[in-house]
């Protein structure tokens, strides 16, 4: 009975084997088997305090501060894990850092928030240049990596819009993690906040009905004020971004992330975002102005969100708020 219990228990547990595909550059560095070797003992370790329902034990696993934090404030939220017994993915190499950005995971919420039971969920984490994991986060779907590689454009530029969506990431996870210190500071103090609700309007002549989309601002301390009040009433938030294209939800990537015309450190990223918690959900376009003017500490400038639906239909993709909404903004604030 005690070999059966054994084995069972080894079974639940079992080890995460981590393959990267690394570029030809790197790819017999000793850098790739470290990586390889602590996303392998994180994920396990992962698998472990979840089987156990216990807190994670992060201790020696090569992770930064950051990082910990991270993982601990997703971890009080709902527990995850690891149903791969081997993942494989691509690590992208940049200037200061790698990255691995498709790890799949398994939302375990509590009981109030069963809705989500089950939700399939990607992971990203960076490492630094020596294979120490500085970064652990929710990410955009897999198809995130495959279509930025085929966007025109050189190195760097691919890099940059990385970059950015990383931010988005971020950004994503803090809703995941409620994580309010990290909403003070990405937003600006200044910041414009835009949000459409679905309007109907009745014609008594005609006994017809129609919808329209109004739009109301807010500033950043009355968004955060109302974000506060939305985390105490949701454990479990499921915020998704996709990516939105000139032609819509298309998955190529390109065109979700574009650069001002009138200040090069603006950049204006197009999502459709899927929100999902116990109260509430909604489907909809989110636009954000990204000021990195400070590389390191890049900031919101701008929210937007505009419902999907309205009468009935999704609305037309030149009505999707987009950078050239704000153009003769930034003209004004680049004086």
């Amino acid at each position: 009975m005690f070999f059966l219990l054994f084995i069972t228990t080894a079974i639940q547990v079992m080890a995460v084997n981590v393959k990267v595909n690394a570029d030809k550059a790197i790819q017999y560095s000793p850098v790739v088997n470290v990586i390889e070797q602590r996303l392998s003992a994180l994920l396990t370790e992962i698998n472990a305090a979840n089987n156990a329902d216990r807190p994670l034990n992060l201790h020696g696993l090569g992770l930064s501060s950051e990082a910990q934090n991270t993982l601990n404030n997703l971890w009080v939220v709902a527990h995850f894990y690891c149903d791969d017994e081997e993942v494989t993915d691509r690590l992208w190499n940049f200037k200061k850092s790698f990255m691995v950005r498709s790890i799949p995971l398994i939302i375990v919420p509590d009981e109030v928030d069963n809705w989500a039971e089950g939700t399939y969920q990607e992971a990203v984490v960076e490492f630094d240049k020596a294979g120490n994991i500085t970064d652990f986060r929710f990410s955009f779907s897999s198809r995130l990596g495959e279509s930025m590689e085929k966007c025109m454009g050189t190195a760097v530029d691919v890099e940059r819009k990385m970059q950015i969506l990383a931010w988005c990431d971020r950004l994503a996870t803090a809703y995941n993690e409620h994580n309010m210190r990290f909403m003070q500071q990405i937003f600006s103090d200044k910041a414009l906040i835009i949000t459409g609700r679905v309007v109907t309007e009745t014609n008594r002549e005609f006994g017809t009905t129609s919808q329209k989309v109004v739009y109301s601002k807010q500033t950043k301390r009355q968004y955060l004020t109302n974000l506060a009040k939305c985390f105490a009433k949701n454990k479990w938030i499921q915020v998704d971004f996709d990516e939105v294209g000139i032609g819509g939800v298309d998955g190529t990537g390109c065109s979700s992330v574009t650069q001002s015309n009138v200040n090069g450190n603006f950049y204006g990223v197009r999502l459709h975002q899927s929100w999902k918690s116990t109260n509430y959900s909604d489907e909809g376009y989110v636009f954000l102005l990204w000021n990195f003017s400070k590389e390191e500490e890049p900031q919101i400038e701008v929210r937007t969100w505009q419902p999907e639906i309205v009468n009935g239909k999704k609305i037309d993709d030149d009505d999707i708020i987009s950078i050239g909404d704000f153009e003769e903004d930034l003209k004004t604030l680049t004086k």
